[in-house]
C-alpha cells in the first residue's frame, strides 16, 4: 500500500515491542535507475552490513527471521520496480509486517532497533501538500480532497441555472436582459461554490486548491474566492464536470508536482547562488560544508536530495559530525561510523532548529547532493 496518512505514521510510531527488535528497510526501486537484480545485491549489501554490525549479539537472531521474510519478498515481487522505493517494517517475533510503496526514491538504508525507523517516512510526508480540488461547470460542482493518493468527494452543488438561449425581442432588448439573467444567475452559482470552499477551509485548513473547468469559466470563478482561498490557489487545468475521480487525482498530482518541481529549482539556485558568491557567502554546497556549518550552528535550511546517501561518522555524546576524523575535537569521545550520515545531519539540524527541506523531484542538485542556506556568512574550514 502507499504510504499516504498521518494515520498510518502514528501506527508505526506505536509499535513499541517489550522484548525484540525491529527490522525497518528503505529501498531505491526506480526502475529507471535499477534493474531487479541490482535491487536484491543492493539488499544483500545492506545485509550484509548490519550482520557485520550484530555479529555475536545474541538479540540479532530475531532479525534472521525479517531478513528472510525481506529476501523472499524482493525476490519474489515481480513489479517491484513500477514504485519510485519501498518500505518495509518487519518484527517477525510479534508477527507485525507492513510494507509500503512510495512515490519518491529513498536512500538504501537497514535500520534495526528497538522501534521501526520512521525517519525517512516523516520526511516524505512532510513535503505532501493537503489539496482541495474543484470542478465545475454553470450549473454543478464536485470538491474534492486529496492527500498523497487518497481523493474524496467532500461534497456536490446543483444549481438551476438557465440555459443560454437565443430569443427574438425588440433589437435585442430582451435577449440582453435574458442573458444579464442569465450572468447573474452562473455568478450565485460561483459565489455558492466558494462559500462551501470557504466553510471547507475554515474546518479543514489545505494547503493547496486547484480549479478544474473550461478555461473561459476560470477566471469569473476565481474572481468569486474569498481572500483566503486566493491565497491558497494555485492552478486549474481542464476537465468536464463528469470526470472519473482518477483523472481528477491524476490532473492534481500532476499540478502538485510541477509547482513542487518549480520551488526546488528556485531554492536551489538560491543555494548555489549564494554559495558561489564571494561576497555573499550565505550558503554552503556539498557534504564537507555543510558538515562544518551545521557544527557550527550555522544552518538556517538543510536542502538534500532525497536519495542521498553518504558515509561518515559522529559522536554518541554530543553530535559532533565527521567523515574522517575518529575522536570528537569537542569532547574526545570515540566517534561512530554509519554508512549513511544524511539521516545523522537531518537530526542535528532539526536540533539545531534549522528547517528541513527534501528535494524530490528537481535534478539540479544531482552532483553535490546537499547544501544549506546559512545564518551568517562563511564558515570555517576546520578537519573533519
Amino acid at each position: 500500500m502507499l504510504i499516504n496518512s498521518e494515520k498510518q505514521l502514528k501506527e508505526l510510531k506505536n509499535f513499541q515491542p517489550e522484548s525484540c527488535l525491529v527490522s525497518s528497510l528503505y529501498l531505491n526501486t526506480d526502475g529507471s535507475k535499477f534493474s531487479k537484480k541490482e535491487i536484491e545485491v543492493i539488499f544483500k549489501d545492506l545485509v550484509k552490513e548490519k550482520k557485520s554490525e550484530f555479529e555475536g549479539k545474541r538479540e540479532f537472531n530475531d532479525v534472521l527471521e525479517d531478513i528472510k521474510k525481506m529476501e523472499i519478498y524482493i525476490s519474489q515481487n515481480l513489479d517491484i520496480t513500477k514504485n519510485k522505493g519501498i518500505a518495509i517494517f518487519s518484527c517477525s517475533k510479534e508477527n507485525f509486517w507492513q510494507v509500503y510503496e512510495l512515490n519518491v526514491s529513498p536512500s538504501n538504508l537497514f535500520v534495526v532497533d528497538k522501534n521501526p525507523y520512521i525517519r525517512p517516512l516523516l520526511i516524505i510526508m512532510s513535503k505532501l501538500h493537503k489539496i482541495c480540488t474543484v470542478i465545475f461547470d454553470h450549473r454543478k460542482a464536485k470538491i474534492f480532497q486529496i492527500f498523497g493518493n487518497d481523493i474524496v468527494l467532500k461534497t456536490e452543488i446543483y444549481d438551476e441555472t438557465p440555459k443560454r438561449i437565443k430569443i427574438a425581442g425588440y433589437r435585442g432588448f430582451d435577449e440582453s436582459r435574458v442573458t444579464e439573467y442569465q450572468e447573474n444567475k452562473i455568478i450565485e452559482h460561483y459565489k455558492k461554490i466558494s462559500e462551501k470552499l470557504f466553510e471547507i477551509y475554515q474546518n479543514e485548513k489545505f494547503d493547496l486548491l486547484f480549479v478544474g473547468a473550461r478555461q473561459e469559466d476560470i477566471n469569473q470563478f476565481v474572481e468569486q474566492l474569498h481572500p483566503y482561498l486566493k491565497k491558497v490557489y494555485s492552478g486549474s487545468f481542464h476537465l468536464p464536470i463528469d470526470a472519473k475521480e482518477s483523472d481528477v487525482l491524476r490532473k492534481s498530482l500532476e499540478l502538485e508536482r510541477k509547482i513542487e518541481m518549480e520551488n526546488e529549482k528556485k531554492l536551489i539556485e538560491q543555494v548555489k547562488t549564494h554559495a558561489s558568491s564571494k561576497t555573499s557567502k550565505m550558503a554552503v554546497i556539498g557534504i564537507k560544508d555543510t558538515i562544518r556549518a551545521l557544527n557550527e550552528a550555522n544552518v538556517s535550511k538543510l536542502v538534500f536530495n532525497l536519495d542521498f546517501s553518504y558515509s561518515g561518522k559522529y559522536c554518541p555524546s554530543c553530535n559532533f559530525l565527521a567523515l574522517k576524523e575518529d575522536k570528537c575535537p569537542n569532547c574526545g569521545t570515540n566517534l561512530v561510523r554509519v554508512p549513511n550520515i544524511v539521516f545523522k545531519i537531518i537530526d542535528v539540524a532539526t536540533e539545531k532548529n534549522a528547517e528541513i527541506y527534501p528535494v524530490f523531484y528537481s535534478g539540479e542538485l544531482n552532483q553535490e547532493g546537499i547544501g544549506a542556506l546559512l545564518r551568517h556568512r562563511g564558515v570555517m574550514k576546520m578537519t573533519i
